[in-house]
């Protein structure tokens, strides 16, 4: 009966000798720090005064919010309006390169939209670097187009011809329209569609508005297109 009480205040003399500042390290503005053991198990229970009783050293509770605030490199990336989209990208030991560089530079023009004056200003430029480059080096260009402007096309087939390089076609998809015409403008042997490519041929569409003399000079040039292309695919296909 008399060993209990000389127990309890041999601990506490323990805990004010040895750990003095242990207790008023537990104040409500440090809670939410790491804690640790401060005594040893076998010197009492110590989860009274707030202290784990697991051995020194190990951590028994980590708050992970005041870990990120104070490291916000541990931040999750999350996706917001303000982010700048990332493209994909080919490493190399140069640094990364997005896709369209890495095909520009294997000599390989990608026309996956309709042809506008936009898209046959690009695919004319690419031809005729790629020709100032290497004009022995033969050029691949893939096709997944509905069709587009008769001018802009007729832009890309003239400039394809032109070129002193071999230009190979390749239809992925749809070649419609004038994108037909496009496919039929490759070296002959280099032209190729896919096994589930499909290749339409159609006459020129316009419309026509304005007065008289307007609209039938907008028909004669529907018909002179309709004549020139009918002659490329008529040279190529036959």
């Amino acid at each position: 009966m008399v060993a209990s009480p000389i127990s309890a205040s041999f601990n506490l003399s323990l805990c004010t000798q040895t750990r003095p500042t242990s207790i008023s390290s537990l104040s409500p503005r440090n809670s939410t720090k790491l804690i640790v053991s401060a005594l040893p198990s076998p010197y009492g229970d110590s989860s009274t005064m707030g202290l784990s009783s697991r051995t020194a050293g190990l951590p028994m509770k980590i708050n992970k919010k005041g870990l990120l605030e104070s490291n916000p490199s541990y931040d999750a990336i999350q996706a917001k309006t303000g982010n700048p989209p990332v493209m994909p990208a080919v490493m190399t030991p140069g640094g990364p390169l997005d896709l369209s560089t890495v095909l520009f530079r294997n000599r390989i023009i990608f026309i996956g939209q309709p042809v506008n004056s936009q898209v046959a200003q690009r695919v004319i430029s690419q031809l005729v670097t790629l020709a100032t480059v290497d004009e022995n080096a033969d050029i691949l260009v893939y096709l997944n187009c509905p069709g587009g402007s008769t001018y802009s096309v007729l832009a890309i087939y003239d400039c394809m011809s032109w070129i002193k390089p071999k230009v190979g076609t390749v239809c992925f998809g749809v070649a419609a329209s004038q994108g037909a015409l496009l496919l039929a403008g490759g070296e002959k042997g280099m032209r190729y569609a896919m096994p589930n490519a499909r290749i339409m041929i159609h006459q020129p569409q316009s419309g026509c508005g304005g007065h008289v003399e307007d609209v039938r000079r907008q028909v004669n040039e529907a018909v002179q297109s309709r004549h020139v292309i009918s002659s490329f695919l008529i040279l190529h296909f036959f």
